[in-house]
């Protein structure tokens, strides 16, 4: 079963705080807890963790806080309350924690990727929008959890051919994906008939769905994780509202209404 299948099963209900639903569980202010983490790293109870898994939460919430080069081992282990041998046991320096974690992150990421580029009926809705919002939720979830990924990716890339390949890849999917969401989205003005046209836009909503996080870290917009995530959801889709010529404002309304019913703008 795909990661967005599991989510589809369990569907957010209109009105609902998406941090309710499993698979929409964002970061509060600051740094994430360490139990959300845990939920995003797919562990399933905090008490007993292995020590391992506790080392990868800990150390996703100080690259998050920190930045990935601002954090040592030491300071893993310090926060754990465990000794450098301790954690030399289970991961032979920080090279091998975020070895794990990248591997993690593109396990969960690239799962989600391939949805609409292998399943011919997932965008077959009749609410493509919706579902294109609710998919580019999903995804930009797991991307603001290991945020520290994407805010040093191309330092991250030189130094670490794995994640420089992984990157890549990654990159390559989003093409793709967004591809068959622009496809879906704007097969009322028939964009097919002008390929051209169809990659310009793909490209475009990929390069947002790239680099949204290192735009929302320079802005410093005072905004909750949801509300950052929302809103590149929305500079994600928007790059499809040209070309629908008048069918336009209805885009918009509809994207407002959409954003209304799974975002809890009334929550403190």
């Amino acid at each position: 079963m795909s990661a967005f299948n599991a989510m589809r099963r369990d569907p957010v209900k209109p009105g609902a705080d998406s941090r309710e639903h499993p698979k929409l569980v964002s970061g509060g202010g600051g740094a994430c807890s360490a139990r959300r983490i845990a939920h995003r790293l797919g562990t399933v109870h905090w008490d007993p963790m292995k020590t391992a898994e506790r080392i990868l939460v800990v150390a996703t919430e100080l690259f998050n806080e920190r930045g990935e080069r601002n954090v040592t081992a030491s300071d893993i282990a310090l926060e754990l309350d465990i000794s450098p041998g301790n954690l030399y046991y289970h991961y032979k320096g920080k090279d091998n924690i975020l070895s794990s974690l990248f591997s993690q992150c593109y396990r969960e990421l690239a799962g989600m990727l391939a949805t609409p580029i292998l399943e011919d009926a997932f965008l077959e809705d009749s609410n493509p929008l919706e579902r294109s919002w609710l998919f580019l939720t999903v995804l930009m979830e797991v991307m603001y959890q290991y945020r520290f990924l994407y805010l040093n990716q191309s330092d991250l890339m030189q130094r670490y051919p794995e994640i420089d390949r992984g990157m890549t890849r990654l990159l390559s999917l989003k093409r793709q994906t967004t591809k068959q969401l622009a496809a879906a989205l704007l097969a009322s003005v028939d964009i097919n008939a002008h390929p051209q046209r169809l990659e310009h836009v793909a490209d475009s909503m990929a390069m947002t769905l790239m680099y949204w996080l290192s735009f929302e870290h320079l802005t410093g917009s005072p905004q909750t994780p949801q509300q950052t995530i929302h809103r590149a959801v929305l500079q994600v889709l928007s790059h499809c509202a040209p070309y629908l010529g008048e069918q336009q404002t209805d885009f918009y309304r509809e994207c407002e209404l959409i954003d209304a019913r799974l975002l809890d703008t009334h929550s403190p």
